[in-house]
Order: structure tokens, then sequence, then C-alpha cells
């Protein structure tokens, strides 16, 4: 049946849960709508990263026991330093020293330390917290300038960082220096070119005075840091001296918010970033599955790009319908894995969604004892390795119940059956779209840059033409999903070098529809399979009305866009047809319809007898964030939920039910 969009259109007018859904947008506004949503609490963002997560903001924030024992954040507490007059309600114990101390290090040491060991004890570890601050302050600078790098120069405005400075006298103040950090926009995607590289930044500054600042002496002091030194003839505590344990105190403070701020702000360059987490390219039936398996997850967001104005319009709407059971493609492939699987999750959605659908069953029927050598491993494959449900046929049930098959042998396959593929895909698209998703539809991909150090580390920028007013405009995305059916090979050819490129070949299907009510059938029926078919047959199907209908043959074509029917195969179709169902009127057989098959083989080689090539879904080596699918042609419908799960998987590591 041939693709309609006015139809598609109507169907989506309400969810399959029967809420109201938005049409579909192009690619430029669903990444503005997403932008704005990110701002709402209660909608899904893209700030959560697959496989970039932050590290824990406690890391390296330890207080050192001395900091601790000192109660240096209590007002009530004098500064180190700081006179104690006999009135006040806290009495000054002398710190503890540190564990590491060497006047510890000897147990049978029992002197107690002076003050001048305690201080220079204080001093040392408040100068090695002061250190390991400056040094976590570099490494959040280093990633805010490499994000920065990411951004683009026309920002909205930009983020004054308050920086302490240090006076003449060693009082910290309060002074403002102008950073050109980049604010998050509001409402709309991030643009995306590179901002400048900054000047030296107050963070190198302040290390550099610090420096200076221990190698010079004070000049005097602050009533609040009034520094004392030990005489050196009495051993007693004077005035005058410098007191570095305020000094130092002060530091940490300063470096402390300082070091918060930039954390904030990486935090904040991160979640902006991205525009959204998933891109799946391709709306078709595998490629809504995926979409609608991604956008359930939490705290995530997923944009589905379509070249066309609807989705499923090339392959997805132009094949036989059927639910397939999983017996033809060899135990331990994934056509056979995720066939059996995804057939279970297809009866499951159907009816629990109300999907038109209807356990047909199969018959595979054998015209010579070849053909029933061959159903015999069929046989022998479904009951001995897949666990398929499968049981022969005897020429006496053929003939009481075949309804005018005509077959030396056949097997029955139960779990067979067809469904409503339309109906599917805008069912499909109804939970991805209630799960938040956004389709942008009209939008072909004309460009997809990887982006970080090793390629997409950082996110996919892709760009996209739109169709209707040639428009360009790309968004970014944390992880990339090829789906794109006959297109999967050109995705790919955009990302990977030359050597790397891939070919499709496109095996055209044509479909020819029976008028008549005689014969009357009420099963599948296919020819079993021979060595150098590209396909299982001119087969019997049917529609959920019980139009009969027979293809697909195979006519090899250069062009997925050669979609007319090819009115010349007739006749031979009308060959294979006969011999299992001798009964039918030719002449009231007419061309329908035309599918294309995306094969990684050519012509050559099915004839050859090497035509199988099983599903390819990976995550490409020397890239991440990038699930690959190619070659999805028979059984992609059927397996299509199995497949969603599996991409889900191998991103994750687990797939939700």
């Amino acid at each position: 049946m041939a693709s309609n969009g006015d139809a598609a259109s109507d169907l989506r007018s309400e969810s399959p849960t029967r809420s109201p859904r938005s049409a579909s947008i192009s690619l430029q506004a669903a990444a503005t709508m997403n932008a704005g949503l990110q701002h709402e609490p209660t909608r899904r963002s893209s700030s959560t990263s697959l496989s970039r997560n932050r590290s824990s903001p406690q890391t390296g924030r330890r207080r050192s026991a001395v900091l601790m024992n000192l109660q240096l954040n209590d007002p009530s507490v004098p500064s180190p330093g700081e006179m104690v007059h006999e009135n006040s309600a806290y009495r000054a114990a002398s710190p503890q020293p540190l564990s590491g101390s060497p006047l510890l290090a000897d147990p049978h040491h029992h002197r107690a330390p002076s003050l001048g060991e305690l201080h220079q004890e204080l001093e040392a570890e408040q100068e090695a917290h002061v250190n390991r601050l400056l040094h976590m302050i570099r490494q959040q600078q280093l990633e805010l300038q490499r994000l920065q790098a990411g951004q683009p120069q026309s920002h909205n405005s930009a983020v004054d960082d308050t920086i302490s400075e240090r006076s003449g006298h060693g009082t910290p103040q309060a002074s403002t220096s102008h950073i050109n950090i980049p604010s998050a926009p509001s409402g709309g995607s991030f643009p995306r070119s590179a901002g400048p590289r900054h000047p030296r930044s107050s963070f190198d500054m302040a290390r550099a005075d610090l420096q200076r600042r221990s190698r010079t002496p004070s000049r005097g002091a602050s009533p609040r840091m009034r520094s004392t030194s030990i005489g050196g003839d009495s051993g007693e505590w004077v005035l005058g001296g410098r007191d570095e344990s305020a000094f130092y105190q002060a530091e940490t403070q300063m470096l402390t918010r300082e070091n918060q701020m930039l954390k904030l702000r990486v935090r904040e360059l991160a979640s902006v970033k991205a525009d959204f987490t998933h891109a799946i390219i391709g709306g078709g039936v595998v490629g809504l599955a995926i979409a609608r398996q991604l956008a359930r997850r939490d705290n995530t967001s997923t944009i589905l790009i379509e070249r066309h104005n609807a989705v499923g319009t090339e392959t997805s709407s132009r094949n036989s319908e059927v639910i397939h059971a999983g017996i033809y493609y060899g135990p331990g492939s994934l056509k056979t894995q995720l066939c059996i699987r995804g057939k279970n999750l297809l009866y499951e959605l159907c009816k629990k969604y109300d999907v038109g659908f209807r356990r047909t069953g199969k018959w595979i029927v054998a015209q010579n004892d070849i053909q029933r050598e061959a159903l015999g491993k069929i046989h022998a494959v479904c009951k001995d390795e897949i666990g398929v449900p499968i049981r022969w046929v005897g020429e006496e049930e053929i003939k009481r119940d075949g309804e005018g098959v005509h077959a030396v042998a056949a097997l029955e396959s139960p779990t067979t059956g067809i469904v409503d593929s339309h109906g599917l895909m805008m069912c499909l698209l109804g939970l991805f779209e209630d799960a938040g998703g956004v389709a942008a539809l009209n939008s072909p991909v004309t460009g997809i840059k990887p982006l970080g150090v090793t390629p997409g580390s950082a996110g996919w920028e892709v760009q996209v033409k739109d169709a209707a007013t040639g428009e360009t405009s790309s968004i970014i995305a944390e992880t990339l999903i090829n789906a794109a059916g006959l297109g999967a090979t050109d995705i790919h050819n955009l990302i990977v070098p030359a050597a790397e490129h891939k070919q499709l070949y496109y095996a055209k299907g044509n479909y020819f529809s029976y008028g008549a009510s005689h014969p009357r059938v009420s099963r599948l029926i296919y020819p079993a399979p021979e060595p150098g078919g590209a396909g299982l047959g001119t087969h019997l199907t049917l529609d959920l009305g019980g139009r009969l209908r027979f293809g697909p043959d195979v006519e090899w074509v250069k062009s997925p866009d050669d979609l007319a029917v090819n009115g010349s195969r007739l006749p031979q179709a009308i060959g294979e047809i006969k011999k299992y169902l001798p009964s039918v009127d030719e002449t009231l057989l007419v061309p329908d319809y035309a599918g294309i098959r995306p094969k990684l083989s050519d012509r050559g080689a099915v004839l050859k007898g090497k035509s199988f090539n099983d599903f390819i879904i990976r995550k490409e080596d020397g890239y991440e964030g990038w699930v690959n699918l190619l070659g999805i042609e028979s059984p992609g419908l059927t397996s299509s939920l199995a497949i969603a799960e599996k991409v889900e998987a191998l991103m994750y590591g687990t797939a939700r039910a």
C-alpha cells in the first residue's frame, strides 16, 4: 500500500492514548522549543550525558584537621594571632600538632611542643591547603576554557567574576575584574562559533601574587590581623611579625569561594552545550521505535530528524506488513534474535494500544523433494535451536484445509501474523511525543560533525536543510543514532573517512493486488526458500480487510527513488503464483505498489548464494556516542521494538522494558 501523506496527517491528530498532540516541526523550531523546555523543572532536559558524568563536587574538599580544630568559620573564635582577653567566653587552647609532626615521631618524646613549633605546623598545613585549592581552581579553569572554546562569540551577556585582590598591607579587599565568560542564552539553541581566547585570568594573577607575597615580608597588618612573633631571647610571643596563619586563612576562604564559582560556571556551560541528548536520523518504523524508547529515559531530550514531510514514507510503508516468526535467518544471527523478541513485543504493543493486527499463521509450501528437504532443515532449526513454534502439514491436510493451495508438503508457523504498519507508526510517533520527544520533518541532513578530541566525545553537530524554505540550521546532540534506512550509508559516509565509505544496493519489490473473492485464502502462503534468491519469493499476503496481494519479486535498481511498479514483470509473477495457487484468475491481478529493500550485497553475491547479511547495529570504533544501523531490511518491521532495546542497551548498558 502506498504511502499517503494526508492520511498520515489525519492519523496524527491524536496520540494512541487519545491525548492531543502538537504538529511536528522543523529542526530549528525543535531546538528552540527544547532549549526553552530545559528551563522548566517539570520537563526533561538535555543536561545528562551518557558517558561524560561530572565527578562528585565533594572530591578534594577535605578540611584539614587543624582548620577544623581551630573552628575558623566561627566568628566568635579569635583569629590566629589575635589577642585573647581574660573576660572572653572562649579560652584559647593550643592546637594539636599534625600526626606527621616530627615532634611525635619519637614515642618517648614527652615534651609539649612550643608555640613556635605549632605555628610552623599550622602554616605548613594551611599553605598545603591553599595549594590544593589553587590546583583545583586551575583544573576548573582549564575545563572552563575548554568549554568556552566551543561556545560562540555572540552571546547575550558576560559574567563579571568578583576577584579578591590583596592590599599592600595584606588585608583582602573585594574588587571586580571582568572576564568574558559567556552566559547561557535564554530560549533558544546555542550558536556554535568558537569564542575568543581569554587573557591571563584572575586566578593566574592570584597565584603569582601569592608566590610574590610568600617572598615579601609583611609591611604591617590591620588590627584584625595583628600578627605576632616569637622573641629570640625570651621565647615569648611579641607583636610586630607577620601572621601567616591569618594570611592563609583569608587565602583559603577567598579561593574556596572562587573555586565554587568556577565549578558552577563549568556546570552551566556543560549543561547548555547540547541542544538534545539524543538525535535519531530516520523516521521509519525503526527510527520511531528507537526515538520512543530513548525518550522515556529520565532527564534526557530526544529529537527525531526525518527528511520527508511525514514519517514512514519509504520502506516502512512499502512492505508486506507481515509479523515474521523468525525462522529463516539462522541461529545466532541478530535477525533471528531480534525478530523473535520483536515479534512478542509487537503483539503486546498492538494489544495495549489497539493497533490493528491479526495472528493469521503461515504455510511454507514445497512443490518437490528438494524443497521438502529445505523445509526439513528449517523445521530442525526451529525445534532444536531457536525454539520457534512450527509443525509439519501433510498432503491430506493440505487438500482438506488448504483453500486451493497446492503443495506436496508444508510447514505451519502459527505465530506469524500481519499488522497495520501505518497505525503502528502513528502509535509510536504518539508515544514518542507524549514522552516529550520532538519530530523535525522536512529536514534532510546535509552535514554531521563529531566534536571533541575523541570524535563525538563533546557531542555531534547535525546540519540540516529545510526542504520547504531552503534554510540551513544545526543542532548539537550528545549522541547520534543513524537509523536512516535507505539513506543510512549516506549518513555513515558523512562521518567516516573516504576509505571507510559503504555502498547500498537496491532490490525493488513489485506487489500485485487481487480483486476477486475466489480463491479465498485465510492464511499467508510462502514458497520454500531457494538458494540465490534475494527475498522470500513471491508470496501471498493479506491486509486486515482480507484482500489478497502477491509479492514482492526482486528487481535490482540503481536508485532508491525508483518506486514505480514495473508492470512488465507481472507475467513472471503469475508463473510463480500459479505454482502454489493454480486457481488464481490472472486477469484480475493488477500492479499495486513497490518498495525498496536496502541490501549490503550486490546481485552478483546473491547469485553465488552469498546474499545473507545480518543487521549491522553497533557503536563504531574510534567514536563516542554514535550507534550505526545499516542494512535494516526484512524483518526490520517485526524487529523494530527489539532493535530499539538493543540500541538503548548499547548506549546505556541496559534497556528499559
